[in-house]
């Protein structure tokens, strides 16, 4: 083969490696184009999948934020991995501020080993959740395991709840149970005593006009004077126990206030009282029996004067709310408070003081806030107290306004 042939030969094999060069190259573009395409269609399905993880965590932390119960999450050594706004709120501490921190520095009752008891009270079936009293809430605290797929404990999830009104229903419930019985009680006793007493006061009166001697008078005329005190108070309870129905009408809180304050002012600058009344800015019209209600704010007004024998202060004002805690549930309701700062109530007392006949002053029935209690009940309303040793007194009555039904 001449050296032409050769070159011609090498010429022809070389292009021929050059076409199948190309053609390799063109099947690797398209391999390659192929790829990308594949690549961009992961990464957008990986972007879609960030977004929507991204929006469900969101969602979630939302949720978490928007609970009314407190939310908060530990890991294996206690400390605090999350917690939702209101379980701060309970705390009254900031989120980030405690991030990280054992979760005992949230509450000073509530010791590492308590909290290892709320967390171990969760094995037990029907165990009542954990309860304490913080800054005038009482929070009920359930404890409960977190756990990885794998069944593993990651920590602990506790959750909080506010059950201050659930208590302060509780014990309307029970108070009226029991005013309920006492009242049913009491009524058959003062029919009892007043037969005897009417006539007891009836001969005592004859005695009166029969007798000449001036001690033997004076004798009888205390025996009228005492049974006649004793028949008050007979009345005074039969009052109490009497199912006296109100008439009910439309009416205008304020102006019964302003009305029992007229009487109120005088004994007030009598006992070296300050008197203020702060009423809402808009008109509250309930419907109700104006008289009754009279008689329930003197009660409070003349028991506050009472509790400040060398005087002081008695601020009432009123406020309007969208839901309230009286019987009528979230029906809008009116709150009148009446707040001095007189000797206060101590605390074993509290749960006593509109019972029957109960009272820390002598000379008095012990009568007139259990007589509250039952108008209030009538008008579907409530009342609260809140006092301690030294720090004055605060009644709260709530009535429900005009657009509840009576």
């Amino acid at each position: 083969m001449s050296d032409f042939e050769f070159l011609q030969q090498s010429f022809a094999n070389f292009n021929k490696a050059t076409a199948t060069l190309q053609e390799a190259y063109a099947n690797l573009e398209q391999k390659f184009a192929s790829i990308n395409r594949e690549l961009a269609a992961k990464n957008l399905e990986l972007e879609r999948n960030i977004a929507e993880n991204d929006e469900m965590k969101n969602y979630l932390q939302n949720i978490l934020e928007s609970l009314t119960n407190g939310v908060i999450v530990t890991d294996m050594a206690g400390n605090i991995a999350t917690m939702n706004r209101c379980a701060a709120a309970f705390a009254s501490v900031a989120q980030e501020e405690v991030r990280g921190k054992h979760i005992s520095l949230l509450f000073d009752d509530l010791t590492p080993a308590r909290w290892r008891d709320i967390f171990f009270s969760e094995f037990f079936p029907g165990e009542a959740g954990h309860k304490i009293r913080h800054k005038g809430r009482t929070l009920e605290i359930f404890g409960s395991p977190v756990s990885a797929r794998n069944g593993e404990s990651q920590g602990t999830v506790f959750i909080l709840r506010d059950i201050s009104r659930i208590e302060k229903l509780e014990d309307m419930a029970k108070r009226t149970e029991k005013l309920a019985a006492m009242g049913e009680m009491a009524a058959n006793i003062a029919h009892e005593i007043r037969n005897p007493l009417g006539s007891i006061e009836l001969f005592a009166s004859l005695l009166l006009k029969d007798l000449k001697n001036e001690r033997d008078r004076d004798r009888a005329a205390k025996i009228v004077t005492s049974v006649k005190n004793m028949d008050n108070k007979v009345s005074n309870l039969l009052l109490f126990t009497k199912t006296c129905l109100p008439r009910p009408e439309c009416i205008n809180v304020h102006d019964i206030l302003n009305d029992t304050l007229l009487f109120a002012r005088q004994l007030a600058r009598q006992g070296n009282i300050a008197l203020s009344f702060t009423p809402a800015e808009s008109e509250a019209p309930i419907v109700g029996d104006a008289e009754m209600l009279k008689q329930v704010f003197l009660n409070i007004i003349l028991n506050a004067f009472q509790a400040m024998p060398d005087g002081g202060r008695l601020h009432i004002e009123t406020n309007i709310s969208a839901a309230g805690q009286s019987r009528a549930g979230a029906t809008p309701f009116l709150e009148i408070i009446f707040a001095d700062s007189g000797i206060g109530i101590p605390e074993e007392d509290l749960v006593r003081i509109f019972d029957p006949f109960f009272s820390t002053r002598e000379g008095t029935s012990g009568l007139g806030l259990a007589i509250v209690h039952n108008i209030l009940d009538m008008h579907k309303g409530a009342i609260h107290v809140d006092s301690g040793s030294g720090k004055g007194t605060a009644f709260t009555v709530l009535l429900p306004l005009m657009s509840s039904s009576f």
